[in-house]
């Protein structure tokens, strides 16, 4: 039972945070001051560690979904356990990213100029996959959705 609540109550918080971190990302892209870049990488961190527990906690809650709901959507669950796969890559990355630079400022260098509009690509392209797997998750236990 546990893990089916980690992931119903861990997925939701990359869903709402990738996006704003894209948008606190986009006016600090010009300016590059360094204790804003500082927590954003941090964040990406974090998003990428909420993102790793989702993602690992989706095959039991698979499990005790079939287990309450009579006309399982198998094809569904697997569509979203595809979607869902990408999006915690590209969260991963996300948060590679983030290490990289930080690691960087721990060295007393600066982070390559690239790594801010990487992370940003980055960020928007797996928001877009997010509410698209968010959708999906959606409709598993909720088919009037679709």
């Amino acid at each position: 039972m546990f893990p089916n609540l980690l992931h119903i109550i861990t997925v939701h918080i990359p869903v709402i945070l990738t996006p704003v971190l894209a948008v606190w990302m986009f006016p600090n892209l010009k300016n590059q001051i360094e204790r804003n870049w500082k927590w954003m990488y941090a964040a990406s961190i974090l998003l990428a560690i909420v993102a790793s527990i989702s993602y690992f906690t989706g095959p039991a809650t698979a499990d005790h979904v079939k287990s309450i709901i009579q006309n399982y959507p198998q094809d569904l669950v697997e569509n979203h356990a595809l979607w869902g796969r990408i999006t915690f890559i590209l969260q991963v990355f996300s948060g590679l990213i983030g290490i990289m630079a930080l690691s960087g400022y721990l060295q007393g260098e600066k982070p390559s100029q690239k790594l801010p509009y990487i992370l940003f690509v980055l960020l928007l392209i797996n928001t877009l996959i997010l509410l698209y797997t968010a959708h999906l998750g959606g409709m598993i236990r909720r088919p009037d959705l679709y």
